[in-house]
């Protein structure tokens, strides 16, 4: 008796332990669509979800997803409409909240502080869905995934009834199973102007039901003109939204760079061999730049080798620093401003000053200092930077990313691709700018204007079918409408790249100078047959070379003013030639011309390696090329 009671609850307990799973199991037991087509093709969808909520991922309730595009009879994607009607919960009036996801928008039934009991549920969602009735040539159909095949849950049974305005079905199909599946497992019943189907058998997750119903053509409108307008505009609202403000920011551009940044015209530009009105070689630097090159520090290490040719200083390059130390030479009242900054930082008569990385802090602040010195006593005479039109600019292209952003087809996920185009157009721009000023350096402006501008131009054309390989790799995340955003945001960036150098102007002054500048470094730069046919040129010799060495060094032509002086000191007579080696500098290489060719670019990397690093901070009808998933609606859900 003992042993048949023990036998009898052990058969029990593996029965409760068989059934108990199945009790907690979180699934879908029933998901029926009821689908009105109205005579404008509008469609209004009730969805009957009848859910088991066990505490686990359905905890305050469910959310249902929809994508906001379908595939039309064209093949071209595009945008449907999408509004919630209500949502309701076991007869109930149930609160929810829509949010954009990627590809469309999400719905979430339930409130934050309600938790679900355990048990059945029903949901019903209802919302009304436009432009998902496909016309073709001999036939119109709803070509519509009932459940979407993106739910976290098994469905137990799902079907659907197709209710037209008027006329009758004159065809069905349905497809089961994952995305692409042609798998039939439903069955299927025409009744005049009603088709009801039904699933066979089970749906797993990520399976859903996708039906076709054909119709005659009449029996439900086509869209009007004005409709089609409107869609129009709806699927190409990115479009006119991206290259709509980019023309917009192009225009302002435009519009104020021909107000307050074209250039005064030219003057004639002819050799030179003397500073034009006697300026510096910093001012040199500062004037043919419109504002300090390398940092300022080209123009720093113009000003100490002036210095050091006037007697100010010497010189010591002692390869991994440069040593600048004071002379006993009196300092005239007259000096550049910039040198006598350089003066005061390195001290009196015996005191020095060391580039090198121990004192990199110092050599920041006396920098800092040679650069406020000069831009305080010339900022604005001989060039306007018109930054407040540049600024203008900017807060323009912001709005107009704003707007894109806000009102713009893009889902939150896209939004972060946006980095990608931003970044190239600035390198692209960057290398235009400097690419334009490098090839056209002996041009007139407008040249360089044009090189810009050409540079730039292949940089969006570059830009435009990078982005279109992005979207292609990226279409499933993002959408291919999604170009135009990618192009335009691009094209907006690069725009304020190129006219941030554009939009600055020479003043009158500036103009004259800069012309003067351009005949000084004509003469550094001309074979020596052709400097020694200038009509009243000096001749060459070491106090010459040494006078517009720093000159030279200012414009970034030292090296072929050096060669030019090395040539003639292998063909110079005289003992004091061929011994040549100034006094203002000593160092431990063999041939002073090379050395001193490179000087500029020399002392500008010891100076940098003083600098501390950053700390670290197409379409067939349904009924010939249909598939699960496929058509309009779809999405899928999960439990919140």
């Amino acid at each position: 008796m003992m042993r048949w009671f023990s036998g009898l609850c052990l058969a029990l307990l593996l029965s409760l332990a068989g059934v108990l799973p199945a009790a907690a199991e979180e699934y879908i037991r029933s998901y029926r669509s009821d689908i009105q087509v109205a005579q404008d093709g509008d469609l209004t969808v009730s969805e009957t979800i009848t859910v088991n909520a066990e505490g686990r991922n359905i905890r305050r309730g469910i959310f249902r997803d929809f994508p906001l595009t379908m595939v039309d009879a064209k093949g071209r994607t595009v945008r449907v409409g999408f509004d919630v009607l209500s949502v309701t919960r076991d007869g109930q009036e149930e609160p929810y909240r829509t949010e954009t996801v990627t590809g469309g928008i999400r719905i979430y039934a339930g409130s934050e502080d309600v938790l679900l009991r355990n048990g059945e549920h029903t949901y019903v969602f209802t919302y009304r869905t436009d432009r998902q009735i496909r016309y073709f040539d001999d036939h119109d159909e709803l070509y519509w995934n009932v459940t979407g095949n993106g739910w976290l849950f098994r469905i137990a049974e799902a079907s659907a009834r197709v209710a037209l305005p008027r006329g009758q079905v004159t065809r069905t199909a349905a497809y089961t199973g994952p995305i692409g599946s042609t798998a039939r497992n439903a069955r299927m019943q025409e009744n005049g102007g009603e088709a009801v189907f039904a699933t066979t058998r089970p749906l797993g997750e990520q399976e859903g039901l996708t039906v076709v119903v054909g119709f005659p053509k009449g029996v439900v409108a086509p869209p009007s003109a004005d409709q089609q307008r409107g869609w129009w505009l709806r699927d190409n609202l990115n479009l006119f939204l991206g290259f709509g403000g980019l023309l917009l920011v192009v225009a302002y551009y435009v519009v104020f760079w021909n107000r307050v940044g074209r250039d005064p015209a030219g003057g004639v530009v002819v050799p030179r061999w003397n500073a034009p009105d006697g300026i510096s070689p910093a001012l040199v630097n500062y004037i043919d730049n419109k504002g300090f090159s390398g940092g300022g520090w080209t123009a720093f290490s113009a000003s100490a080798l002036d210095l050091a040719v006037k007697g100010f200083v010497t010189l010591e390059d002692l390869k991994e620093k440069i040593v600048i130390r004071r002379t006993e030479k009196a300092a005239p009242r007259d000096l550049p401003i910039g040198q006598a900054s350089i003066l005061a930082s390195v001290g009196g008569a015996g005191r020095s000053f060391v580039i090198d990385e121990a004192h990199g802090a110092t050599v920041q602040s006396v920098g800092a200092g040679f650069r406020q010195a000069i831009e305080k006593e010339h900022r604005g005479k001989y060039y306007k930077a018109n930054t407040g039109y540049t600024v203008g600019g900017i807060v323009l292209s912001v709005l107009v990313l704003l707007a894109l952003i806000v009102f713009g087809n893009l889902e939150p996920d896209f939004v972060v691709t946006l980095v990608v185009p931003a970044f190239v157009s600035v390198f692209f721009g960057a290398f235009a700018v400097n690419l334009g000023k490098g090839l056209r350096r002996g041009g007139s402006l407008v040249s360089k204007i044009v090189s810009i501008l050409i540079f730039g131009f292949i940089g969006f054309v570059a830009l435009s079918v990078g982005s279109g390989l992005v979207v292609a790799l990226a279409s499933e995340l993002t959408g291919s409408d999604h170009w135009p955003v990618l192009v335009a945001v691009g094209g907006i960036v690069l725009a304020n790249v190129i006219f941030f150098f554009l939009m600055g102007a020479p003043t009158p002054l500036g103009r004259k100078l800069m012309d003067g500048i351009e005949g000084l470094r004509t003469y550094l730069t001309l074979a020596e047959k052709d400097r020694m046919n200038m009509a009243g040129a000096p001749t060459m010799s070491p106090q010459h070379f040494e006078t517009l060495l720093p000159y030279a060094v200012a414009l970034g032509v030292e090296k072929p003013w050096s060669r030019a002086f090395e040539a003639w000191l292998a063909t110079a007579v005289g003992a004091a030639a061929a011994a040549y080696a100034p006094g203002w500098y000593s160092g431990n290489y063999a041939s002073f011309g090379d050395r001193i060719g490179g000087f500029s670019s020399s002392m500008a990397s010891t100076i940098a390696s003083t600098i501390p690093e950053p700390k670290s901070s197409s379409s067939s009808s349904g009924f010939s090329g249909g598939s699960s998933g496929g058509g309009g609606g779809g999405g899928g859900g999960g439990g919140w």
